[in-house]
């Protein structure tokens, strides 16, 4: 196996392939698309391979303006396509409601209307006349994937993808397990929009058709509802503990992530997008009760490195030789020292190798960590180069 971790800025964006299987993770911005990502979209076409399973994650700007930047591009036709995709896994209000069709009131079709207008954030746009492309009516991912004709959540978007429902994918070479969203996350998802939805003034029923789907996933799109950032100025020089900075995320978007154990020709890697420790932890110790082993051969951290979203319980059941942090530093000052140190000075009888996509203040102070346990490890930055994952 071998993965890509693409210059996403402050998001998320992955190719995973094998001999036999590609699968993409997010895909960062638009700009991260067209400068890094559809040069190799390409090449797995120009050799007569698909892209067999497109993930996104959340409805986040850092991690889908590529993915929609990707299908605004991407026709469906076999004569005139990037790269063929056999499947979309994405949850969007169609996934996680009924279809509701009735009409809507003066009013509240207005407090819809004024959600679409606003179109997507501009940090999704990649050029000066992408604003009219993001603007228009029928550009939000959810849109274009129904548009597309592609095959989505396993049919037709209608059920979503979450430890409840599509949980599964399997591939000739390996399969896809879903760690989370639970339904009981997504449903928390929806309550958060009705809540936003109520604040706007829409006093109707709430229920799904194509102008509230489009609203629902641009409302997200510019939340940072929950958002934790960093202590990058309070906490330099320190040397807290994980656990003593710890805190469980609360973000309804974050919460609703759809965490992977990804398996190809025996490598398994544990791809953990924003989702939230407790959540993830729970069905890994599901696992860990049927026999499976917590020993991956790679681990993608949660939410950019934030202290947040990696619990010291999560840390004491799971390990691997290579870790992967995407994040620049912009935004939410992610990754945080604390989780670094905790990453490493674990006791092992490996070296660990730490991956970071971008240089940034804490992966330059975490090459001069001495351990206190004596364990080893290496530190990558600027790796965004394919890298070769065996196993060990």
């Amino acid at each position: 196996m071998r993965i890509k971790m693409y210059p996403a800025e402050n998001g998320d964006a992955f190719l995973i392939s094998s001999d036999k299987t590609n699968i993409l993770i997010d895909a960062g911005y638009a700009r991260t698309f067209n400068s890094y990502i559809r040069q190799d979209l390409e090449e797995i076409a120009s050799r007569g391979a698909c892209l067999n399973l497109a993930i996104v994650t959340h409805i986040d700007a850092d991690h889908i303006g590529g993915i929609i930047r990707f299908l605004l591009l991407n026709s469906h036709s076999e004569t005139n396509n990037i790269v063929s995709v056999e499947g979309i896994w994405h949850n969007s209000l169609r996934s996680l409601t009924s279809l509701n069709e009735t009409e809507l009131s003066p009013q509240d079709c207005e407090v819809i209307n004024a959600i679409n207008r606003r179109g997507h954030p501009k940090e999704l746009n990649a050029t000066s006349n992408y604003d009219e492309i993001s603007a228009r009516q029928g550009s939000t991912l959810a849109s274009l994937i129904h548009a597309g004709g592609y095959v989505w959540n396993d049919g037709d978007g209608s059920e979503s993808v979450c430890i409840n429902h599509v949980q599964h994918k399997r591939f000739q070479d390996g399969f896809v397990k879903v760690l989370t969203p639970s339904k009981e996350r997504l449903d928390g998802l929806v309550k958060s929009w009705k809540r936003d939805l109520r604040r706007y003034g829409f006093v109707g029923s709430i229920g799904s058709n194509l102008a509230i789907d489009d609203a629902f996933e641009l409302n997200f799109e510019h939340s940072s509802e929950g958002q934790a950032r960093g202590k990058k100025l309070i906490s330099a020089g320190r040397k807290e503990n994980l656990e003593d900075v710890y805190k469980p995320d609360s973000s309804p978007t974050n919460g609703s992530s759809i965490a992977t154990v990804i398996e190809l020709d025996g490598i398994r890697v544990l791809m953990l997008a924003d989702a939230w420790a407790e959540e993830v932890l729970k069905e890994l110790l599901k696992m860990k009760s049927q026999g499976e082993s917590m020993m991956f051969d790679a681990i993608k951290i949660s939410h950019h490195g934030s202290n947040y979203n990696t619990s010291p319980e999560l840390l004491c059941t799971v390990d691997a030789p290579m870790y992967f942090i995407s994040s620049n530093g912009n935004k939410h000052n992610h990754p945080d020292i604390e989780l670094l140190r905790a990453i490493v000075d674990r006791e092992a009888s490996f070296t660990r190798t730490l991956y970071f996509n971008y240089s940034t203040p804490e992966s330059k102070e975490i090459k001069d960590f001495q351990t206190t346990t004596g364990a080893t490890f290496i530190v990558e930055e600027e790796a965004t180069n394919w890298i070769e994952i065996t196993k060990e």
